[in-house]
């Protein structure tokens, strides 16, 4: 996976990514109307040169009043993330509303993947090194794969923290990331119908999670700065650590706000459905409709890897070390191949992009660039330039 180095204002930065990435996001936009999900999903004789236009005016409606209003130091850098790719700044904020778009469930529940990104935490007393780690699993259509990047930031702002993070090549926001202080910020996505607690307009989740990576030093600050932020938009769960072991799953929709910790073994285990805001999941029964899954319940894929990490984080707790979470996050549930139900998610077209190990202390970061049961891992460090690879066997 690429790594991209990127200094000065928010407006700098955004331009750089741009510039280093452009031929990147126009493959991307390629693949994403050739793909099948494109094919299946799109209006009926909606012509593919339309996509453009329609970006444009959505991301002008439905993102940029309120990243500018809410976020505005975000709002800064997709303007030179615009500049650096050649766009309309009003399309470059529509390209951020695609992350509602994708997380959207629609009245069939057709938007392909039936996968979803895992994160785990192990508390400094749940480690064999008394230090916090968290881990996540970054599962989304296997298209997006190729199109991933790692960003190691260091703002010339007062008051910005530097950061690293992981994202797709033409966003913004961060799934995944940590900065200078020490504290890790995951992001999850639940996939909801459009109602009480979801919305297209406001604040996407990983600008969200951006903003709290350059501003927040401890999982106390980011979790009053989610509930300030009531502008948000999709709804989903921000995991939250810091270096005293502070740790939190945020569980978000656009009306109401939970915080779930560890438990008493000082592990936590977050997939795709609400715990603590049950009442914010999709109704019990609900079914797939997707060809091949239509007899499956929408929340027990969900289920399944919330489970099963949690079943190994609890096993393993008070040894838990970076090759315990790389190993929790490749497992397959006991199945010779994974499927769409376990931790490594291996589905018709979506699956584990990428995971990633983060320990918190010194900040490194280990990463697979795909499931973590068949790719290296490579150790980056806190932009001190040095990348070293090992690889761990999965079990």
């Amino acid at each position: 996976m690429r790594i991209v180095d990127l200094d000065g204002s928010a407006f700098e930065r955004g331009r750089r990514q741009g510039e280093l990435l452009r031929e990147e996001y126009h493959g991307v936009m390629r693949d994403l109307l050739a793909s099948p999900e494109w094919r299946d999903h799109k209006p009926p004789m909606f012509p593919d040169g339309l996509v453009g236009p329609v970006l444009s005016v959505a991301g002008r409606a439905m993102t940029w009043p309120w990243g500018r209003r809410h976020v505005p130091s975000q709002a800064v850098r997709i303007k030179g993330l615009a500049q650096g790719l050649g766009l309309r700044t009003s399309r470059t904020w529509g390209l951020q509303f695609l992350e509602v778009v994708f997380c959207e469930a629609g009245s069939s529940l057709a938007p392909p993947p039936p996968v979803g990104c895992t994160v785990v935490q192990a508390q400094p007393h749940a480690t064999a090194s008394g230090r916090m780690l968290t881990a996540r699993n970054y599962d989304f259509p296997t298209m997006l794969q190729p199109y991933q990047v790692i960003r190691r930031e260091v703002p010339s702002e007062a008051g910005r923290l530097a950061t690293t993070t992981v994202t797709q090549v033409a966003l913004a926001g961060a799934h995944q990331g940590v900065n200078e202080a020490g504290l890790v910020v995951s992001m999850n996505n639940a996939r909801l119908w459009r109602g009480p607690h979801l919305r297209y307009h406001g604040v996407p989740l990983s600008l969200l999670a951006m903003e709290l990576l350059e501003t927040c030093r401890t999982t106390a600050e980011a979790i009053e700065r989610v509930r300030a932020t009531t502008a948000r938009s999709n709804a989903g769960f921000v995991s939250l650590c810091d270096r005293s072991g502070d740790a939190a799953i945020v569980e978000v929709t656009v009306r109401d706000l939970a915080v779930r910790r560890p438990n008493a073994a000082g592990v936590l285990a977050q997939a795709n459905h609400f715990t603590e805001l049950a009442h914010a999941n999709l109704p019990e029964g609900t079914k797939w409709t997707v060809a091949g899954m239509e007899d499956q319940e929408y929340l027990t894929g969900s289920r399944a890897r919330q489970r099963a990490a949690l079943a190994l984080l609890e096993r393993a707790a008070g040894e838990i070390s970076v090759q315990t979470l790389q190993q929790v996050m490749a497992d397959h549930d006991g199945c010779d191949e994974g499927h769409d139900a376990t931790v490594c998610a291996h589905g018709p077209r979506g699956g584990t992009l990428s995971s990633m190990v983060i320990e918190n202390e010194s900040r490194t970061m280990w990463l697979a660039a795909g499931n973590p049961c068949a790719h290296p891992w490579t150790e980056i460090r806190f932009r001190d330039g040095t990348v070293t690879e090992q690889r761990v066997a999965a079990k």
